[in-house]
């Protein structure tokens, strides 16, 4: 690959003060070929690296120290859900590596413009056929085959409801609207329903009680203004019923054209003995439509819980549990790297693999997150992006080079798993050089790899806010190797030479 012209002023400007005028032929050798396949390709554990134009080129792996932390505990579990994201409804009841998952959906929806009408003739006789709540589906994480039932509620209070919510919001209810008992596969379904055929929608038939309410409004009453209709309804709250069982969270897009209130009556005018049928629709409107996500974790009794139990242990957790926003998270640290010489990296990779379950196990339907984020601790509260390593000059992370991305491989007795990796090389690069701090990292799952500002890093490139989605909430968990793990362990593997 083309070198980067940028790096090799940066390294030059750091060696040429500590080394001899011998050893910069070397240093550039091995910048210009950071990404050489002859070294990357190597599968050695630990040794010497046949020389390349003689440089001996070694490749090592260091042992790491890694802890699981539970967010919920810790009361970190808010995260902004954004009204264009997938909204997660339904409940996972039984996933005994991490517990329990509710998730519940707060809307509005709203006639399209003010005042509204349902246009029909004065005098004429009006008749509700139904009303229906339509949900656009967008996909599925678990047991998909299991059937769940969601209730639908009006609710009793909007206080503060506006277009954009976090997991941690939730709204008071109280009458019982309707109920809908689906399975989430089966929504992909077409489904042939008067005036057209639909794809992808879960339907909740409401009361007929409710309907009546809305036909007796009109745009002198309810329907005259945004204001008005608020105060008549203030929106509803779509709640999985827990009870009722399920295994699986159900996503929908809360402002796709599918998501609608449908409601369907016919009016004959008074001198006609002709009926005409009506389809009124009220949508969703992004910026003008109030929507929340409530997300509910419990991992009371789950494994999780018990490894998290009793803080960090100084030599590390053997497993380590990373679950999606809202979840769990996990401390790395890598001692070793405060005591190594200095030396040419031309690789570091941190390599992380799940710990294999048989086919049986859960873990076919509660499959690994599609991305891990790896970032460094500042302070005890506030996190940046691991410095030089992470390119996202252009706003957008890029998470091919640096990594975190879902990968299947096989384990050393042909099972296959799941596997991450982060090369991390000019941060290791500056540990062992310019004796930077040798940090703890963090290792998550989030929705969003989010930035509050903007800043130069340790090589002087400049990282910009960030607000890039990776995965959907509460999509994908994973048991992962610890440090410790004797099939699975975490490590950092560094090709380097000596200098």
């Amino acid at each position: 690959m083309p070198p980067n012209k940028n790096r090799i002023k940066t390294f030059y400007a750091v060696f040429k003060s500590k080394l001899a005028l011998p050893f910069l032929g070397i240093i550039l050798f091995s910048i210009l070929n950071w990404h050489c396949t002859k070294v990357d390709i190597t599968s050695i554990g630990s040794g010497l690296i046949p020389a390349v134009d003689n440089v001996n080129t070694f490749d090592s792996s260091y042992p790491v120290i890694a802890n699981s932390f539970d967010s919920i505990l810790l009361k970190q579990v808010c995260t902004t859900i954004y009204p264009q994201e997938d909204y997660a409804l339904g409940s996972i009841n039984n996933d005994p590596l991490f517990g329990t998952t509710k998730g519940t959906i707060f809307t509005e929806m709203k006639p399209e413009f003010f005042p509204f009408s349902w246009r029909i003739p004065s005098g004429s006789t009006v008749t509700l056929d139904s009303v229906v709540m339509c949900l656009s589906y967008r996909g599925a994480y678990g047991d998909s085959t299991k059937q769940q039932k969601v209730d639908v509620f009006e609710l009793t209070n909007s206080v503060n409801f506006a277009p954009d919510s976090n997991s941690c919001s939730t709204y008071s209810f109280s009458t019982l609207l309707g109920s809908a008992t689906f399975t989430p596969e089966r929504l992909k379904d077409s489904v042939k329903v008067k005036p057209d055929t639909t794809t992808g929608e879960l339907r909740i038939k409401l009361s007929n009680t409710f309907g009546q309410r809305l036909l007796s409004q009109d745009s002198s009453t309810a329907f005259s203004s945004d204001t008005t209709f608020k105060k008549f309804l203030k929106g509803f709250a779509i709640v999985p019923n827990t009870a009722f069982g399920g295994n699986a969270i159900t996503y929908f897009g809360m402002f796709d054209n599918n998501t609608k209130l449908n409601v369907y009556f016919h009016y004959r005018p008074a001198a006609s003995n002709k009926d005409s049928s009506i389809l009124a629709t009220f949508k969703t409107t992004l910026g003008l439509t109030a929507t929340a996500n409530n997300i509910t974790r419990n991992h009371s009794g789950s494994a999780v819980a018990s490894w998290v139990a009793g803080g960090p242990r100084p030599s590390g957790d053997s497993l380590i549990y990373i679950q999606t926003t809202p979840g769990t998270y996990a401390e790395i640290k890598i001692p070793v790297l405060s005591t190594l010489s200095n030396r040419i990296i031309h690789k570091a990779e941190l390599i992380i693999d799940q710990v294999y379950a048989p086919p049986s196990d859960p873990d076919k339907y509660f499959y690994p997150p599609n991305y891990v984020y790896l970032d460094l601790k500042d302070t005890g509260t506030t996190y940046r992006n691991i410095p030089c390593d992470l390119n996202a000059t252009s706003g957008r992370p890029d998470l091919e080079n640096f990594g975190g991305v879902r990968k299947t491989v096989k384990d050393k007795f042909g099972n296959d798993i799941t596997r991450y990796t982060f090369d991390i090389s000019r941060y290791v690069q500056k540990i062992v050089t310019t004796h930077r701090i040798n940090g703890t990292l963090r290792l998550r799952a989030p929705d969003y790899i989010s930035t509050a500002f903007g800043y130069l890093d340790d090589c002087g490139f400049f990282s910009p806010i960030l607000n890039y989605p990776i995965n959907d909430p509460v999509l994908g968990r994973v048991k992962l190797g610890g440090g410790n793990n004797t099939n699975y362990p975490m490590k950092l593997r560094v090709i380097f030479s000596k200098l």
